[in-house]
């Protein structure tokens, strides 16, 4: 790598973690309603999938069904959500909100709005959306170069 490589990766890694820094905080300030971040990410995603089969939320969050399973478990001990297995398969669990989860689900969107509606207005108007657009397309990668590498482990076994 050259040295203008490991200079810009170097300023990048610590702009991800000031952000990563500042996730935390908020994790453990408010954001997440004293939900673990899997367990919020857990709850978010079945808020937003409305009632997912434990594959499908497993596949959303991108991790594997047991740790999932797991997460939904933490949800269900503190009823937020619902487990129901569909009489005609009975293979499949599907998950749902409770009312307390629909409440903790909303309150949690609606802190989240605000904290972040006041970090965008932060930001140039002119480049908000240019600002989105990268940020997804940093989230995208990751998660092709994450899932490529995890490929790559588990056909050679490095």
């Amino acid at each position: 790598m050259k040295k203008a490589d490991i200079e810009l990766v170097g300023k990048f890694r610590s702009a991800l973690r000031k952000f990563e820094r500042e996730q935390e905080y908020l994790q453990r300030s408010k954001c997440c309603k004293g939900l673990t971040l899997a367990q919020c990410h857990a709850l978010l995603e079945i808020g937003k999938l409305e009632q997912p089969s434990l594959m499908q939320l497993a596949e959303s969050l991108s991790l594997d069904k047991s740790t999932v399973s797991r997460t939904v478990d933490g949800l269900t001990n503190l009823d937020l959500v619902d487990r129901y297995v569909p009489f005609e398969d009975r293979r499949t669990v599907l998950i749902s909100l409770t009312k307390t989860g629909k409440d903790t689900y909303n309150d949690i969107n609606y802190e989240n709005n605000t904290y972040y509606n006041k970090v965008l207005a932060a930001i140039p108007a002119r480049e908000r959306n240019f600002f989105i657009s990268t940020f997804e397309l940093l989230a995208d990668t990751m998660v092709s170069v994450n899932r490529k590498q995890e490929k790559e482990t588990a056909e050679y076994g490095n």
